[in-house]
């Protein structure tokens, strides 16, 4: 997902990006979240590092 200062490209209008983005901040506490992911920590813990591809079977 792009990053909110991308979305106008993403709705093909500034104006239209802006207005959309004023509603969801309007009442929000915005929390920033610097760091690495844990989300992304542990797919790489969990996945193979030297992934060998699948067999073709005839």
């Amino acid at each position: 997902m792009p990053p909110p200062d991308e979305w106008g490209q993403v709705f093909t209008d500034e104006v239209l990006a802006t207005a959309i983005l004023d509603r969801f901040l309007h009442h929000c506490d915005v929390i920033s979240i610097n760091g690495p992911s844990w989300r992304l920590k542990d797919r790489l813990a969990t996945s193979d590092p030297s992934p060998t591809p699948p067999s073709v079977t005839e």
